[in-house]
């Protein structure tokens, strides 16, 4: 299963990190490659969907998340992020405090499709 995808929505192109369902290992396997298709953006051009819906989290997942965040914001315009609930939700907060980036919580794909496809 493909987890890190550019797709289309509305004449934009978005990337999607599906984190959907993912083990930790998972998680972490898919954060280097994240950062690969990221880097390779434009700076302050990229828009993000992260899907951690019904993943789990453990400590290394938290840190590697942060890093991504972190690494990703020279390249990023927007990112959106579905399925953050308990531990997710926090997790969020906290790297929205530590990084300084907007990150909009959305309950669907869509709705965070629609969110990153309205910026200019």
């Amino acid at each position: 299963m493909e987890r890190v995808l550019t797709v289309e929505h509305s004449g934009k192109s978005i990337i999607l990190i599906d984190l959907s369902k993912s083990s930790p290992e998972e998680t972490l396997m898919v954060i280097p490659e994240a950062k690969t298709v990221i880097r390779k953006l434009a700076p302050k051009s990229g828009l993000v969907v992260t899907d951690v819906s019904g993943a789990i989290y453990t400590k290394d997942v938290a840190e590697g998340i942060k890093g991504l965040v972190s690494h990703n914001t020279p390249y990023v315009k927007a990112s959106a992020v579905v399925g953050a609930e308990g531990v997710a939700l926090v997790l969020l907060q906290t790297v929205i405090f530590l990084t300084r980036r907007e990150l909009k919580s959305c309950r669907t794909r869509e709705e965070a499709m629609k969110w990153l496809a309205s910026h200019e």
